[in-house]
């Protein structure tokens, strides 16, 4: 949203509606805020450089001692503050990856956590904006999509200019953009608990995933179909190998090259809900530079959602 000359910088803010099956049905996480006496979906404003899945993630588990994993997102809220700001709120659907305190972290402004129905969470919130995303989530649930996996498309960080390289093309590395894109990477996606990482192994795609496999724990696993050369020689090779990603529905995150995207797209479409279909990225460079494509898929294989995100680096 572009603000007008002059007015106010808007005020951005996330945050994430836990939930969990309990019984035969499903319950969701609220917080109590005793200064407006409510309850209310988890959330608060972006520290300075932090990415709103980052926010999201930070502001859950400081106001519930909950670390959670980002699903689907939810709608966003936007509304006017009474000091005439603009409020952003971008929300998601969560689970939780662990407890990593007893309870909120600030009790004047969260006293008490609490599950609740979907039925009871309708009643006990107040605000409209927070009734939207809860609203949202009991349609997926309807849908039978609330569940989701991320499976991440990563664009390799800015590289090093094609012109001033004269040696092998594999191994033309990373510039000093593309390198604190990967460094502030890790921040950005591991909201999304990624389980397997998979890259060309192309020096520019190691060097852009590694720090995110090395904070995660996990081995950077590389296929010759994700390179350019690769592509270029055997495009239903590297079509293959995204089907496969796509159809296992596991949070894994894919690096690869600009000239690779078009085809990695064309196979996320086939399997895209019609909606969906239309948001996905349809010329060139399709992603920037260092640009993730977060798909949010069910687990027969189905995209319900995308996302697309830059790492924040100042």
């Amino acid at each position: 949203m572009d603000a007008a000359p002059g007015s106010p910088r808007a005020v951005l803010a996330a945050g994430a509606l836990a939930w969990r099956e309990k019984g035969d049905g499903v319950q969701v996480l609220l917080v109590h805020r005793p200064r407006y006496d409510d309850w209310s979906i988890p959330k608060g404003k972006l520290d300075k450089g932090e990415s709103f899945p980052a926010a999201a993630v930070r502001e859950v588990a400081e106001e519930t001692g909950y670390r959670v994993r980002l699903q689907r997102p939810l709608p966003t809220s936007t509304y006017l503050m009474p000091d005439g700001r603009t409020k952003i709120v971008s929300y998601w659907v969560a689970t939780v990856r662990a407890t990593i305190a007893p309870g909120p972290k600030n009790l004047r402004e969260v006293d008490e956590i609490r599950w609740f129905s979907l039925e009871e969470a309708m009643e006990r919130v107040t605000r409209q904006n927070d009734q939207v995303p809860l609203e949202a989530l009991r349609r997926h649930l309807e849908d039978d999509e609330l569940e989701t996996a991320p499976i991440v498309i990563q664009r390799h960080g800015a590289a090093l200019s094609r012109s001033k390289w004269r040696r092998e093309e594999g191994l033309r590395p990373l510039n000093k953009k593309g390198k604190k894109q990967a460094r502030a990477l890790p921040l950005l996606l591991d909201a999304f608990d990624p389980a397997s990482v998979l890259s060309s192994p192309w020096e520019r795609c190691r060097a852009t995933i590694e720090p995110l496999a090395t904070v995660e724990g996990l081995k950077v696993r590389t296929k010759d179909a994700l390179t350019e050369a690769g592509h270029a020689e055997h495009p239903a090779r590297t079509a293959a190998v995204i089907d496969r990603v796509l159809a296992q529905a596991r949070p894994t995150v894919v690096c690869t090259h600009r000239p690779v995207l078009p085809t990695v797209i064309d196979a996320v479409r086939a399997v895209a809900a019609p909606g969906v279909a239309l948001e996905l990225p349809h010329e060139d460079p399709y992603l920037a530079a260092g640009e993730a494509l977060v798909l949010h898929s069910t687990a027969d294989g189905r995209v319900v959602a995308i996302e697309r995100h830059l790492p924040n680096i100042g």
